[in-house]
């Protein structure tokens, strides 16, 4: 295989390691997605942008021409006892949401309260679990699947659940915020389709976490999307549903 061929073939697997489409990758660099077609179809660009696709995917220029990625399969749940340790080590837990949204090394060391040591630690606990792998210079590759989610009833979720309180105690007026409660009765076939479409659309929010990645840090501000749907009627109303008891005459 040619060099120039080998670096296009080596940028394309790391590209779908990371679950990055052609679109994505237009977008995080702001052309259209038939330039980024053409650029791996002629398999020729400027090393600026070569370099800017490179910074996508958090990887060094140097390594892509050394190395693909390494055949290490995305997870998609954390088992019990590692939710367990993140949920107990909030220093640790802190770490890991950081790179779900993509920080770099250099980003936690200035806007978190870690010394080096203690990050790099924390950063190779976390590659023992899979959650992602730490490579030369701390840069940070993510083993984390497009499809991963916390256990529904495990560690992680009930300390989410017990700040309930907190999450909702707020206007829900800022930019990008929203919050709808609706009531409604539907078809069972119905629920199941707008599950799969609440689905798609938790899907889009974490895509957009790797398209603005490219941003600094601080024009990413922290964004908590709760997708929640349930039978449920509360408490005051519930009393009130049944069939109505006849009253007995009296006299």
């Amino acid at each position: 295989m040619l060099p120039r061929q080998y670096i296009f073939e080596s940028l394309k697997a790391h590209l779908k390691a990371r679950n990055l489409t052609y679109l994505d990758t237009a977008l995080a660099l702001g052309v259209s997605e038939q330039t980024v077609k053409r650029i791996f179809i002629q398999q020729d660009c400027s090393l600026e942008r070569l370099e800017e696709i490179c910074d996508l995917i958090q990887l060094d220029l140097r390594d892509l021409v050394q190395s693909s990625p390494r055949q290490r399969k995305n997870i998609q749940q954390l088992t019990y006892p590692q939710e367990a340790e993140l949920a107990q080590n909030k220093k640790l837990l802190m770490v890991a949401v950081c790179t779900m949204s993509l920080w770099p090394h250099e980003d936690m060391l200035q806007h978190l309260q870690l010394s080096p040591l203690e990050c790099e630690a924390l950063l190779r606990q976390l590659d023992k679990m899979g959650f992602l792998d730490l490579m030369p210079g701390n840069r940070i590759r993510l083993r984390v699947a497009r499809e991963f989610a916390w256990i529904v009833d495990g560690p992680i979720m009930r300390m989410v659940k017990s700040m309930a309180g907190d999450y909702f105690d707020h206007l829900f007026e800022g930019e990008g915020e929203i919050l709808k409660i609706i009531n409604v009765r539907m078809s069972r076939p119905s629920a199941k389709k707008f599950r799969a479409r609440l689905e798609k659309i938790a899907e889009e929010y974490a895509d957009q976490v790797a398209i603005d990645a490219h941003l600094p840090l601080m024009e990413r501000p922290p964004l908590s999307i709760c997708i929640a749907a349930r039978r449920w009627v509360p408490a005051p109303l519930k009393a009130l549903m049944g069939p109505r008891t006849p009253q007995r005459a009296t006299g």
